[in-house]
């Protein structure tokens, strides 16, 4: 098979496995819940070649552009969080990218070690790494001991109403996020658009915990166990990046799944990304 064949066939074959197909489209919350699971980490809109993404699931093709039109696919999908969330269907934070990413729980305890930030918020702020507006924000979420709305965390982290106010909220709130100290939580039998943030070593403490127990070698192996059946091939560089893991790292625990023969080490002509392959299946 030709270099070209051959590129055209893993793209084929990822299109397939991410529901990127009018066969295998994932049109329903409750199909959207087992995709996420067969691939354990998903984002709701395209933001990552690397990753499989919601919108382009629904609608079985890889090319809709996410649009701000409630009446449209995008808009569609959009309320899916919401249905996936009261029904705990993943965990959902900001992280590839930075933007909203659903993580399967078989999979969270990985990318929590991977991802997430051992040291509480207090070692954090003690130490200057986190800003005095994350960690107002952090305090706030540890003293209720339950999720907060939007509006509660706000005023109870004191952050008025007002321009400048929201957007040190938002910074904040996204500086934990990006260590993954927090995430978003959709309560059973809420109602509209209700959102509500929970410190994660509190409301997830079990994975957490599981994380803990984690070596990183072990969590880069879990991590790619889901990963690669279902990307069939790997960018290295252009997914460490968009979810800020170290590249050598990466690279190095795709290394020994080529030692032990779960994958091969090829670099395609044309696109010098695409190196490590998984057998057809």
């Amino acid at each position: 098979m030709v270099d070209g064949n051959l590129i055209q066939s893993l793209q084929a074959r990822r299109r397939e496995h991410w529901g990127q197909t009018p066969e295998t489209r994932t049109p329903t919350p409750e199909a959207a819940s087992a995709l996420i699971e067969r691939v354990g980490i998903a984002t709701i809109f395209p933001v990552s070649s690397e990753l499989p993404n919601l919108l382009h699931a629904y609608v079985g093709n890889d090319t809709e552009q996410p649009t701000s039109d409630w009446d449209s696919s995008s808009g569609h999908v959009y309320t899916w969080r919401w249905e996936l969330g009261r029904k705990n269907a993943a965990f959902y934070s900001a992280i590839a990218r930075g933007r909203p990413t659903l993580v399967s729980w078989s999979l969270l305890p990985a990318v929590l070690r991977l991802r997430g930030e051992s040291r509480t918020p207090d070692e954090l702020y003690d130490t200057g790494v986190l800003s005095a507006d994350a960690y107002r924000i952090a305090q706030a979420l540890e003293e209720a001991g339950d999720p907060l709305s939007t509006g509660e965390l706000r005023q109870r982290s004191g952050f008025p109403t007002g321009k400048a106010q929201r957007a040190a909220y938002l910074h904040g709130v996204a500086e934990l996020e990006s260590r993954l100290l927090l995430a978003k939580v959709f309560l059973p039998g809420g109602e509209g658009e209700d959102m509500h943030h929970a410190l994660v070593s509190a409301r997830f403490k079990e994975f957490a915990s599981a994380a803990d127990l984690l070596s990183t070698d072990g969590a880069y192996d879990q991590f790619l166990a889901t990963y690669l059946p279902q990307a069939v091939y790997v960018a290295p560089k252009l997914l460490a990046r968009h979810l800020s893991l170290p590249e050598k790292d990466l690279v190095a625990a795709l290394d020994r799944l080529v030692d032990s023969g779960r994958a091969t080490s090829r670099s395609l002509p044309g696109y010098p990304t695409v190196r490590y392959l998984i057998p057809e299946d």
